[in-house]
């Protein structure tokens, strides 16, 4: 009679440890494609002294070890290329796992798809986001090269911007219409995502993943030089109510790269991150204005004009930037 309270403790106990458990085994996001680096890598490859899946988020890294993902050892198969449609969208995938994909049958979880939710058996809480109101947008960006080893993080340009991702599985990514062709039929593309600054430590993500584009035009014009994004939107969440549109980056812009060792181009405060949105004047679907001829002087602003936001390098944030790393 006495071993009764024993066994319920110990399955108590069980059921706890399973409740904490299982979540965050699908806990943050990628994209997933047979396309990308790193695609069948698990957090037991012995190539790393760390969890290195695709879905482990980027922070405080040096730079062999956030670009890419450091995924460069494992390039996709040269026949899985991600197809991206002139004027039409790309669909991409996006999971906590990829069991919660199409590719389930090749991860080590098996089959744990939820139809159009990304995180399988978890709350939005696991991709970091509170709700659909608290997601904040993530890119793809292309290089027109597909010798990743003459690929520079300046040489990426986001074309195209989905401001409700992460919040599900299937995302569409519009493509300009005047996308340009690969030459010889294959790009280099990449995934880009920044959480909202109040759901969980701060960290940046990127996969990329091979991809060409299908249906351009014969004369369609060339992308113009990316230059670094600027904070030029409104942003109430810290005082400032209304958008600053002379100082936004007009025309191609760099992706995001932030908060690691080395090869930064934003220096944002830990508690203002960059964003895929309005922020920085990243609007909602394709980027159309990205092109040689769509704007008469891609130069005219070469003189970054301080504004407001300056406040995110203050001494007085310093302090709790330190204190909020150690979450990271």
């Amino acid at each position: 009679m006495s071993s009764s309270p024993i066994m319920i403790h110990s399955v108590n106990r069980l059921l706890f440890i399973v409740v904490v458990v299982v979540p965050s085994v699908y806990a943050h996001i990628a994209f997933w494609h047979p396309s990308m680096w790193g695609f069948n890598v698990t957090d037991k490859d012995p190539a790393y002294s760390y969890d290195n899946r695709p879905v482990v988020p980027l922070a405080r890294m040096t730079f062999n070890e956030w670009w890419f993902h450091n995924h460069l050892r494992y390039p996709p198969h040269p026949n899985d290329v991600f197809e991206l449609p002139a004027g039409k969208a790309a669909i991409a995938e996006l999971g906590c796992n990829k069991g919660a994909t199409t590719w389930w049958n090749s991860s080590e979880g098996g089959d744990v798809r939820q139809g159009d939710w990304p995180c399988p058996r978890s709350t939005s809480v696991q991709f970091h986001t509170k709700s659909i109101d608290d997601v904040k947008g993530c890119a793809l960006a292309i290089v027109h090269e597909s010798d990743v080893s003459k690929i520079k993080p300046e040489d990426f340009t986001v074309f195209s911007v989905n401001q409700t991702c992460v919040w599900h599985r299937f995302t569409a990514f519009q493509v300009p219409a005047d996308m340009p062709a690969c030459p010889d039929g294959k790009c280099t593309c990449a995934w880009f995502w920044i959480h909202s600054p109040d759901s969980g430590s701060e960290q940046m993500y990127m996969n990329a993943f091979q991809c060409t584009v299908t249906g351009s035009k014969h004369d369609a014009p060339a992308i113009m030089k990316p230059r670094v994004a600027r904070r030029c939107g409104a942003d109430p969440e810290h005082g400032i109510t209304h958008p600053t549109p002379s100082n936004c980056t007009h025309g191609a812009k760099q992706p995001l790269y932030w908060l690691q060792n080395e090869g930064n181009n934003m220096f944002e405060d830990y508690m203002g991150p960059p964003l895929y949105n309005d922020l920085y004047d990243f609007k909602d679907g394709a980027q159309n204005d990205i092109f040689v001829t769509s704007t008469k002087d891609t130069q005219k602003r070469n003189t970054y004009q301080p504004s407001r936001f300056s406040r995110f390098w203050s001494n007085e944030l310093h302090a709790s930037r330190e204190a909020m790393v150690e979450d990271v």
